[in-house]
């Protein structure tokens, strides 16, 4: 299986099920969630601090902490939200269908990923759920990733083996597709 984001991926609708279960410990109050975002941005052994979604980096904003890398969509549970100020990113731009992750996307997380001294912002024309899978299996070791879980909280995810082989998995229920 190819994991390097050299396909697109496609999320048949009888795998959908796999994917609603939380990848990692779910934070719920909202206490808890603004605890946990001060707690990890003080913690200097991080490698990078990842949010997944405009609900979980809005979040990291309003405790004054900025990700090392954002990737929203603009929209929360599909609807439209009104545009936030992300001029303390550097920002990009990529599209990224639902119920997909698309060859581009992962390339532009890998990259920022790879990027060391600069906060990125990824804005994605689409969809932006899935990527935290490409996000955990390129982060490095002990990463933290937060994600939000609709109607639930957020996820925290710290970045280990056993996490990526994990990611890895789900990303088999998933469809390669080609270009051509």
């Amino acid at each position: 299986m190819d994991f390097e984001g050299n396909k697109d991926y496609f999320l048949p609708e009888d795998q959908r099920k796999y994917f609603k279960k939380p990848l990692d410990e779910l934070f719920c109050e909202k206490k808890d969630i603004n605890r946990i975002i001060n707690q990890i941005s003080n913690d200097e052994s991080i490698p990078k601090i990842i949010s997944v979604g405009d609900v979980v980096t809005q979040t990291f904003l309003i405790n004054s902490i900025i990700p090392d890398i954002a990737i929203i969509d603009e929209k929360v549970q599909r609807k439209k939200i009104k545009k936030q100020d992300y001029s303390l990113f550097e920002q990009e731009v990529v599209e990224n269908p639902p119920g997909s992750i698309t060859q581009a996307a992962w390339n532009k997380i890998r990259s920022a990923i790879k990027k060391d001294d600069n906060k990125i912002i990824i804005k994605i024309t689409g969809e932006e759920d899935l990527l935290v899978l490409p996000v955990i299996i390129e982060a490095p070791y002990n990463s933290k990733v937060l994600y939000g879980q609709p109607n639930e909280g957020v996820v925290l995810v710290t970045v280990t083996k056993k996490m990526k082989q994990k990611a890895r998995q789900l990303l088999l229920r998933m469809v390669k597709v080609d270009e051509n």
